[in-house]
């Protein structure tokens, strides 16, 4: 992973955690459910993310 992957996946990280932390301080329940959404969201790139990268690999060889 290059420079620029990590920076993005730190800054991906931290606008979810201050997302959150926001929508906690106006109500917890509701900071929950938007943590549980983006984490599947999250969850959701990861996969099409791993899915493309294996494709790359099969189609190289």
């Amino acid at each position: 992973m290059n420079s620029i992957g990590i920076a993005a996946w730190v800054a991906g990280l931290l606008g979810f955690a201050l997302l959150v932390t926001g929508v906690v301080l106006i109500s917890l329940p509701i900071g929950l459910i938007v943590a549980g959404v983006l984490l599947l969201l999250w969850a959701f790139l990861a996969d099409l993310a791993a899915a493309r990268a294996a494709r790359v690999v099969e189609s190289k060889e």
